[in-house]
Formats: structure tokens, C-alpha cells, sequence
């Protein structure tokens, strides 16, 4: 009979180690998800910066911001490559650092040198050409949430996107600004607005939106995309500063709202 009962209170050990195992596995993927979902911000944080240099905007030291930028999204791919040997993930790394090399020359050059012809035509290939970055990352998001398929992880998606997304708008409305020739700055910003309200659907009709706090912090981004809608239509009056800080907002209310959504799914 003793043995009986230490045999199941051993299973049950072993079980409750394995259970917490897993979970442990599970919050470190949902969190490189989510770092890998901030860089996704950051590219577009670097597109925007670029352009505030361009138009002499030097409000919190553009010049550093964009250097502090490429080191941030470096340390992030490095770690990442280190602790994954998925197939996918290597080649995502890879096609991404490969996009990533040009893109970078072009970003540095506007500390060494701010002729406005010359950054004008670093611009435009900058923002044809951080996509492909971008596009990395995003392959690289997607696996990870199909490979551990976590409940809730249309809402946690739906997290990055707004916080993205925010960035998005930001760095397209300093293009706009900058008086960028790229005809597709309009098409991205129309896209931009769509993910973000999409994103703001899921979430408040999940489960998440009942929880006070979580609600306030939706709010204060829709409040936000709202600004950014209503400050584009202006015409030939453009308040890079306050647009800026509000996208940083979205980005510091995103990844309190992303813990959340990982806490529940991993508690």
C-alpha cells in the first residue's frame, strides 16, 4: 500500500515539474515573440528617425535614438540566434541580416552626412528596403505562435500589431512631413490604420478587455490612433513632437498590456 501511495505521489512530482516546465518554455517564447514584435516597432522607429534628422528635428537627440535603434535590433537577432536552431528561424536570421547590411550603411549615413538631396534619395531606398527586414521578423513572430499554438494567441498578435502599427503611422506621417516623392507612404499609412483598429476589435472583445486596467490601456491606444487620423488631415501644419510622443506611448502601454496577456497564458 506504501508503495502504492509513493508511486503516485511520485507521478504526481514529476508531473506537476513537467507542467511547470513547460510553462517556463512557453513564457520564454511568448516573450522573444514579443521582443521580436518590438523590433518590428524599432524598424519602423529607425525609418522615423531618419526622417526627423532629415527635417532637423531634434527633439530627444535623434542622432543617438537612431544609433541606440540599430544596436537594440542587433543585440535582439543575436540573442534570438543564439538560443533558436529552428530551420525556420536560422533562415528567417539569415534572410533578414542579409536586408538588414544595406539598410544599416544607408541609416549612418545620415549622421555622417545631412545634405538634404542625398538623404532625400537614402529615404526612398531605406523605406523600400527595411520592409524586407521587417518581413523577417514577421516570418519569424508567425512561426513561433503556430509552432506552441498558446490560447490566446490571436490576442497577444493583436498586441504587437498595435504597438507596430503605431509606429508605423508615426514614421509615415514624418515622411509625409519631410515631403518624401514615394507614392506608396499613403497606401502604408491606409494599411497602418486598418491593422491597428483590427487589432483593437480582437482585443476588446476578448476576455482581457473586462479586466480594468487592460481596458484603460486599450482605450489610451484607440484614443491615440484617433489623434493620429485626426492630425494627418492637416494641411501644411505638422506636429512631429506630439505625434512621437504619443507613438511612444502606444509602444509603453503595448508591453505592459503584452505581459499581461502572457502572464494569464502561462499561469
Amino acid at each position: 500500500m506504501n508503495k502504492k501511495i509513493n508511486f503516485i505521489a511520485l507521478v504526481a512530482i514529476l508531473s506537476f515539474n513537467l507542467i511547470n516546465i513547460q510553462a517556463s518554455e512557453l513564457k520564454k517564447s511568448l516573450h522573444t515573440v514579443l521582443a521580436i514584435g518590438g523590433q518590428m516597432t524599432n524598424m519602423r522607429h529607425l525609418l522615423e528617425t531618419y526622417a526627423l534628422i532629415a527635417t532637423n528635428v531634434s527633439y530627444k537627440a535623434p542622432e543617438k535614438r537612431l544609433l541606440k535603434g540599430i544596436l537594440e535590433y542587433e543585440g535582439t537577432i543575436n540573442s534570438i540566434e543564439k538560443q533558436y536552431k529552428d530551420k525556420e528561424i536560422v533562415e528567417s536570421i539569415k534572410a533578414g541580416k542579409k536586408a538588414w547590411k544595406p539598410v544599416k550603411e544607408a541609416l549612418l549615413t545620415s549622421i555622417k552626412d545631412n545634405d538634404a538631396k542625398r538623404m532625400m534619395e537614402e529615404g526612398l531606398f531605406i523605406h523600400a528596403n527595411i520592409r524586407s527586414v521587417i518581413k523577417e521578423l514577421a516570418n519569424m513572430k508567425k512561426y513561433l505562435l503556430n509552432r506552441d499554438n498558446p490560447k490566446d494567441k490571436e490576442e497577444i498578435n493583436a498586441v504587437i500589431e498595435i504597438d507596430a502599427s503605431s509606429q508605423r503611422l508615426s514614421a509615415h506621417y514624418m515622411m509625409k512631413m519631410w515631403g518624401l516623392p514615394d507614392p506608396t507612404i499613403q497606401k502604408h499609412w491606409d494599411k497602418g490604420v486598418k491593422i491597428y483598429k483590427e487589432s483593437i476589435e480582437i482585443l476588446k472583445a476578448s476576455h482581457y478587455y473586462k479586466e480594468p486596467k487592460f481596458k484603460k490601456l486599450l482605450d489610451r491606444t484607440e484614443r491615440h490612433l484617433k489623434y493620429f487620423t485626426m492630425v494627418v488631415t492637416f494641411e501644411d501644419k505638422f506636429v512631429p513632437i506630439l505625434v512621437q510622443d504619443k507613438a511612444e506611448d502606444v509602444c509603453k502601454v503595448s508591453d505592459i498590456m503584452g505581459e499581461m496577456v502572457i502572464d494569464e497564458i502561462t499561469k
